[in-house]
């Protein structure tokens, strides 16, 4: 018998896998190659069977529950061995149910964002999802509407939070090209002081929307068991949140409920169900808001990083954004945190502790292998629901455990200098057809500024860029123009950010852009009309010096050289500025890698004279390496032949390379060399016979 109970306990309902196979085989067909659907009413009905699968699924395991409780009952005076295998299988049960609801709940709210023809029907399953969670809840207030809540209240409260935004956004001017350099100060200031204002407006709204949610699940689930806080993480905690932004949180308890955790263990595990629940319940209330991507709650058949054909879909009809952090392995960032073990990493993350727990996360190496540095983000929190007295303890409890972990920092700086160096960033936009605002703009300069605070030992709690700025000003870490200019970056970034979701009315980072081949536009048209061309450069500029300082131990920010004006300039594809300050800039010493992007920038405005006299001057210069020297030759010759002219000089140089290089070196600019020979013979010298025999050993 016991035998039987245990197979019992760990056998999985193959028919629910396979029903939810057979589904996602059929939402497939409704998608194209990328995952992305062709018909959404068609896959919205698909989304919505999911859905009840998933509802049926928390149904099996909560029977597995509850007959798990009934045999324990029933040999409650077996070996103690046997009852804690059993005991010991409940925890997996219980979050097996909690996820499969939560699933469901998203499956079901992105099908009737779909508006397919049956949208009633599938609103009247997820009602019945909804008391299905309020009984596993053991609410004391079972009559509870989500649904009615949420319309009545919750989008109100959101909807009155973006339109304030958007009319803020609307007061944030261009700051012009030709204003003084102290009329540009002013208007710096009032950047930084308005997107300032704004910035902790959302912070303060988006917090007032969360804890009127909080509020609310403690009224219809009961007293709760213990003192408790409900703690913002991540931009909410920096103030740099947006309408669209999704919750990172946390739910510290009482270090009491530890203290009686040896003499009241039953106490202590209701205290964390408890608040288990009321996760689950404040998670079905976002998700009837209908803006969390399905791929953030990881279905196993749609979204499984770990199993390649089980990861496939992509969401691009639920607009992402207030929600709960993803169920991705690098993300679960919210209390039920990370509890699906993989071979790799077979440990779970709960973000429902005790304070003294939940500092103990600041140090631990297995969590900060996760993917996603918890320790890190857990050192700037911010206040949401709950009693202040437990958040203020966390707080102080974090600044004295975070003392002298400055090597552990470094480390990290030096992993975020790996991903977010801006000139990786700008070196390899030619290569792409969009860009990630995101990794490109906005943390290229707040994660290193908030780099600086941990540092610097800034461990206030909430903190902003800003805070940190003000901070080592105060200590004279900062001059007052340091200050100043990373200020306005930050602006620049936050304002970017807020602006591009507002306008798209989601949480979406990709931004379009011109391609290398068209060089005579911005390459970055959305971020100039966003605001405008002198603040764009001017970001750039001061994140490579804020990059730079930090990389040299300099707190005092220089301004960049005219390598990396050209750089920038050249990489933002704003060639027509470039060719107008290179009279200021070619008097100073330059690499002659810079002085060929000013090559290029005169060859896209048509400046030919201007490229065949620089060419000229660089072939000179004896620094000039093989594929530096092949690329001025193919812009000169390129040049020669706009203009119709024959240069006998550049021919003969063309014509010693060819010789001597292979078409196929790219790394000493063969195929450069080649190809402006062959075009050099075909329009210049009209001798089609000798250019198609060098254009087919390019082709080779």
């Amino acid at each position: 018998m016991f035998f039987k109970v245990i197979t019992m306990l760990y056998s999985t309902n193959d028919y629910l896998w396979e029903k939810e196979l057979s589904l996602a085989k059929g939402l497939k067909e409704c998608c194209n190659e990328k995952g992305e659907e062709k018909d959404i009413k068609e896959s919205a009905k698909f989304l919505h069977q999911l859905g009840l699968v998933y509802m049926e699924r928390s149904e099996h395991f909560q029977w597995r529950f509850t007959f798990a409780m009934a045999v324990l009952t029933l040999i409650r005076n077996a070996p103690s061995r046997i009852t804690d295998l059993i005991r010991n299988e409940l925890p997996a049960i219980l979050t097996s149910i909690r996820f499969a609801l939560i699933r469901s709940a998203a499956l079901m709210n992105a099908a009737i964002v779909r508006n397919c023809s049956n949208v009633g029907e599938i609103k009247n399953d997820l009602d019945k999802l909804h008391r299905y969670v309020l009984k596993l809840a053991k609410v004391q207030r079972d009559q509870f509407d989500v649904d009615v809540y949420v319309n009545e209240v919750v989008r109100g409260k959101v909807k009155s939070m973006r339109e304030e935004t958007k009319l803020a956004l609307d007061k944030l001017n261009h700051i012009p090209e030709d204003v003084s350099s102290d009329r540009a100060h002013e208007l710096e200031m009032d950047k930084i002081n308005r997107v300032k204002t704004l910035q902790d407006n959302i912070a303060t709204k988006y917090t007032d929307i969360m804890k009127s949610i909080s509020d609310k699940c403690i009224e219809v689930m009961g007293n709760t068991p213990c003192r408790y806080c409900l703690a913002g993480m991540g931009s909410l905690a920096r103030k740099e949140i947006t309408p669209y932004s999704d919750f990172e949180h946390i739910i510290l308890l009482d270090d009491e409920l530890l203290q009686n955790h040896h003499e009241s263990r039953d106490q202590y595990q209701s205290a964390l169900e408890y608040f288990r629940w009321f996760s689950v319940l404040f998670h079905t209330i976002i998700l009837r808001l209908g803006e969390t991507i399905i791929p953030a709650v990881s279905v196993p058949s749609l979204n499984n990083n770990q199993i390649k054909e089980h990861n496939w879909f992509y969401d691009a009809h639920t607009p992402s954004g207030i929600s709960f952090d993803g169920m991705v392995l690098h993300a679960c960032k919210f209390p039920l945190g990370r509890q699906e073990k993989i071979k790799n990493k077979p440990w779970t993350t709960e973000l429902i502790k005790p304070v003294t727990k939940m500092v103990g996360y600041l140090d631990a190496d297995v969590d900060l292998k996760n993917g996603y540095h918890l320790g890190d983000i857990l050192t700037k929190t911010s206040f949401v629901s709950g009693f202040n007295k437990i958040y203020e303890e966390f707080s102080r409890r974090v600044t004295g455990q975070m003392s002298g972990q400055n090597e552990l920092l470094k480390q990290q700086l030096e992993e975020d200098f790996n991903n977010f160096d801006v000139g990786n960033h700008l070196g390899t936009m030619f290569l792409k057809s969009s860009f990630n605002i995101k990794r490109v703009v906005y943390r290229s300069s707040t994660l290193f500024i908030a780099a600086l605070g941990r540092l610097n030992s800034i461990y206030q709690s909430p903190c902003s860029c800003y805070d940190v700025i003000e901070t080592l000003k105060r200590r004279r870490i900062f001059d007052s123009e340091t200050a100043h200019k990373l200020a306005y970056a930050v602006s620049i970034a936050c304002e970017v950010r807020i602006k591009a979701y507002c306008l798209k009315g989601k949480q979406d980072d990709m931004t379009p852009k011109r391609l290398y081949y068209d060089l005579t536009h911005n390459l970055i048209p959305d971020l100039v009309a966003t605001v405008g061309e002198k603040s764009i450069i001017d970001y750039f500029k001061i994140t490579w010096s804020l990059q730079t300082m930090i990389r040299e131990k300099n707190y005092k920010m220089v301004e960049t050289d005219s390598d990396a004006n050209i750089f920038i300039l050249c990489t933002l594809g704003m060639s027509k500025r470039l060719c107008k300050e290179w009279e200021d800039m070619k008097l100073k010493k330059i690499h002659p890698s810079s002085a060929i992007q000013v090559l290029v920038a005169f060859y896209n405005t048509n400046r030919f004279e201007s490229v065949i006299s620089l060419g000229k001057h660089l072939l000179n210069q004896q620094s000039l390496n093989q594929l530096d020297y092949s690329r001025t030759l193919l812009f000169m010759t390129n040049a020669l032949i706009a203009l119709g002219r024959k240069n006998d000089e550049i021919f003969q140089k063309l014509q010693i390379l060819t010789e001597n290089v292979s078409p196929n070196n790219v790394l000493d600019g063969g195929w450069e060399v080649y190809d402006a020979y062959g075009n050099y013979l075909l329009n210049i010298l009209f001798d089609h016979k000798q250019a198609l025999g060098i254009f087919i050993k390019l082709q080779r």
